[in-house]
Parts: C-alpha cells; structure tokens; sequence
C-alpha cells in the first residue's frame, strides 16, 4: 500500500460504511421510540365521540379554532409595518423611533465605508 490514492480510497470507504451504519442505527432507533411512547387518543375507548356524542362536533370545534387562529394572524399582520419600512407606526399612523435593530443595521453600513460618506 504505497499508493497514496489507495490509501486514501480505503480510509473513505471505511469512513462512508461507518457513516451510513451509525445512520440506519439512529433511523432504528427513533423508530422504536416512536412506537414505544406513540400518545393514544383516550377517545378510541368511547368508540371516538366527541362531547355532542358525533365526530362531526369535533370536526366543527376544529374548523372554529382554525378560523379563530387565521382571523388573529391576518389581524397580526395588518398591525405590523410593512417589510422594509423603517419606521414603526402607531394608531394614527405616524412615524414612531427608529428600532434597534434597524439603526444597528444604519450603524453598520455607515461604519463600512466611513469615508465616502463625509462632506467636503
């Protein structure tokens, strides 16, 4: 085994072997777990009724807090500034004090090139 390059392919087989076993060892493993502490729904032992005593009142408290959840998102998004602006705005729709994180951003673009931004 003089050859480098022989050298070299061996160590990168034995590597890639190990590799890949120590993968389907951990893919395994999350298996077994997975169906050792798998949650079972309790409503499998009442035959899978909901309250109201039909699934179709599980489906529709389902679809309720889907729509709730949605409803607060957009409203979420119409209270946050548009992407890019700079500047926060309150109830009236006035200019509130530039964010941290957008004058840290200001500060390091200025700091990169300081001398093209001096007046002469």
């Amino acid at each position: 085994m003089d050859n480098s390059l022989v050298v070299a392919l061996g160590i990168s087989v034995v590597g890639m072997t190990l590799l890949f076993l120590a993968l389907i060892f951990f893919y395994g493993l999350l298996s077994v777990l997975t169906a050792l502490f798998r949650v079972r729904p309790p409503a499998e032992a009442e035959g899978g009724q909901d309250r109201d005593g039909t699934r179709a009142g599980r489906d529709r408290v389902l679809l309720r807090a889907a729509a709730v959840a949605v409803a607060l998102a957009r409203a979420e998004a119409e209270q946050a500034p548009p992407r890019g602006e700079p500047y926060a705005r309150d109830e009236r729709g006035t200019a509130q004090a530039t964010s941290p994180w957008w004058a840290l951003h200001h500060q390091r673009e200025l700091a990169r090139n300081p001398g093209t931004r001096r007046t002469r």
